[in-house]
């Protein structure tokens, strides 16, 4: 999910998928509803090959969280959009309904670019109405995230223009103009609107293009912590570094960091108050799934939540370490473990593959979450 960090402090963040606890409570694992087909739509979390990979370890039989949840309903995805290296079109093989492309955000400059996902939407919803046994699975945000905490990291140097420039695309001059005219608290209380808005528009795009278009069961993953993940807490560290570590870099940081989680927040909190009361639609919260998981590894079986188990390929032009997907495979990991790890399955237990992304199990604890939620409204 993800890519365009505008800055060198920031990175994308997860969108990063860790998930809570375990599954439902059932052994019973028939599906009290019929799912005819799943629907996905998103950004690299979900995509499931786009272009040639998934965003994650790769093996023959590695799935992605929404693989995982159409695979408990018996059915398959493939992915409806491929890249062709200059642009995307839809994928030559009939029947697929993953919609999903990493990269993808709510809020994309070019409306006619797949990576938005308010395109994903409309473009299924053009495909026909939303048949009675249709599950629609979708995440975002957290690439609008990225994308917000990297203009406003900004500001000291570009005296707000990349900042501005973002904020207008959803809030109104007069917004921005006032809110940046009060100085730095007025510059950190503006991005918390923006994510209102940004709310707004993807409860909008999910209205207008699945709930309008018939559909029955929809499941929508709140946005993730972003900071919890190892690129971004890079990205923190940083900004410690940047006001001369000790205690007052500490501190910077951890302002840094509850500004960036009460944006996240904000949005999450819009998100719930907009589908209040509408029983077709589940959020998960991944939010909170996530924050548990970090916090607390251990209890989710994971062995490490803050090194990533694929090697350090090169560097960006942001000064942080970037990874290769394609080659980093299950085999190759389980060949190489890093010091002081032993075994071949020493990966199969870590939380993320690169900075930002989950590995394998990643996606098995958010598919467990999103079954577990599945299951409380009756849709499995």
């Amino acid at each position: 999910m993800m890519k365009r960090f505008q800055t060198k402090f920031l990175v994308v963040a997860a969108s990063l998928a860790l998930a809570a606890c375990g599954g439902g409570g059932s052994s019973d694992t028939t599906p009290q509803l019929k799912i005819t087909a799943v629907k996905v739509f998103g950004d690299s979390l979900a995509d499931s090959g786009t272009f040639g990979i998934k965003f994650t370890v790769q093996s023959a039989d590695t799935q992605i969280y929404p693989e995982r949840v159409a695979a408990s309903y018996g059915l398959s995805l493939c992915n409806f959009y491929t890249f062709t290296g200059t642009t995307f079109a839809p994928n030559a093989k009939p029947g697929c309904s993953n919609f999903a492309v990493g990269g993808g955000v709510i809020n994309h400059s070019n409306p006619a670019d797949p990576r938005g996902i308010p395109l994903q939407l409309a473009t299924a919803g053009s495909l026909g109405a939303y048949a009675a046994g249709d599950l629609a699975v979708i995440d975002g945000g957290g690439n609008d995230a990225a994308d917000l905490v990297g203009a406003y990291l900004k500001v000291p140097t570009d005296k707000a223009a990349a900042y501005s420039s973002l904020l207008m695309t959803l809030l109104t001059p007069t917004q921005v103009g006032t809110a940046l005219a009060g100085g730095a608290s007025g510059a950190a209380s503006i991005g918390l609107s923006y994510m209102q808005a940004l709310a707004d528009k993807f409860y909008a795009s999910i209205k207008a293009n699945v709930l309008d278009k018939g559909a029955q069961q929809v499941v929508i993953l709140n946005m993730p912590g972003i900071t919890n993940t190892p690129r971004f807490q890079m990205v923190l560290d940083s900004i410690a570094a940047a006001n001369g570590g000790g205690t007052a870099g500490a501190t910077a940081r951890a302002q840094a960091e509850a500004l960036f989680k009460s944006w996240i927040e904000a949005f999450n909190k819009q998100l719930d108050s907009k589908f209040a009361g509408e029983s077709k639609v589940a959020i998960v919260d991944f939010y909170t799934a996530f924050n548990e998981q970090v916090a607390s590894p251990a209890q989710y079986g994971l062995s490490n939540v803050k090194t990533p188990a694929c090697p350090i390929t090169g560097v960006g032009a942001d000064g942080l370490p970037t990874y290769t997907f394609a080659t980093c495979t299950a085999s190759t990991l389980s060949a190489s473990p890093p010091a002081g790890v032993t075994g071949a399955d020493w990966w199969k237990s870590y939380a993320f593959s690169d900075g930002f992304h989950p590995t394998p199990y990643g996606h098995q604890l958010t598919a467990q979450l999103i079954s577990k939620t599945l299951a409380i409204k009756g849709w499995l």
